[in-house]
């Protein structure tokens, strides 16, 4: 085989390494939120337990990048997709992350009851979807698909604001316990830093096949 050809090849791998690493952090996101919202111990301490792979594979696919810049001298297109991948690897796993620190809420009691916690599910299904778009995205070198994430950032926003506000005026009212109340202000906060995370493998996605940093407004730096 060719050097390059075998370069190239080692770059495939590391792509499908990085997909790979993304389904874990999926299944870890949609156990976190399904433990909240059903209360469920068990998927918690799974995906608690789950955590520690993430951060091996994490770790492993981290030394492959450098690897690869020390020995190839990457140009171009090439050296964008390594330390692109090696910064949504950094994405991937402070997203899952997140889904540790919902699911240890979990374990601690459960969170809010009616308004509350339809206002939280409607943020989780919406984060939800910016990571699976941004997953197939990167997957797929998908700009199309990035670019729809980007433009569901904004909305994640405002509905995690929505729900903050829910919480906060719930408590005000002595309609929830300062314990849940803050259970689920916590769960808040890490579910819209997943739609952060999930914007930023948008963003690398576009600075590897483009060249062009972006803000987490999607607009050229």
């Amino acid at each position: 085989m060719e050097p390059r050809s075998h370069f190239h090849a080692e770059l495939d791998a590391l792509k499908g390494r990085v997909v790979e690493l993304s389904s874990l952090v999926e299944a870890s996101r949609q156990g976190a939120v399904d433990a909240y919202f059903r209360h469920d111990l068990v998927v918690a301490r799974q995906v608690i337990e789950a955590d520690r792979a993430i951060n091996q594979k994490t770790c492993d696919i981290d030394e492959t990048c450098l690897r690869l810049l020390a020995l190839e001298q990457p140009v171009a297109l090439d050296l964008r997709r390594i330390v692109g991948y090696a910064r949504a690897v950094i994405n991937l796993e402070r997203l899952a992350d997140e889904a540790v620190k919902i699911s240890e809420g979990t374990l601690a009691g459960v969170g809010l009851p009616g308004d509350c916690d339809m206002a939280l599910e409607t943020l989780a299904n919406h984060t939800g979807r910016m990571f699976s778009l941004a997953s197939r995205a990167l997957a797929e070198d998908d700009l199309d698909g990035a670019m729809d994430v980007c433009r569901l950032d904004e909305p994640a926003r405002e509905l995690a604001v929505s729900a903050m506000r829910c919480i906060t005026e719930a408590l005000a009212k002595q309609q929830a316990g300062p314990e849940a109340a803050v259970r689920a202000i916590l769960a808040t906060r890490s579910l819209e830093r997943m739609g952060g995370h999930a914007t930023n493998l948008a963003e690398i996605l576009v600075f590897i096949i483009k060249g062009v940093s972006l803000s987490q407004q999607c607009q050229p730096r």
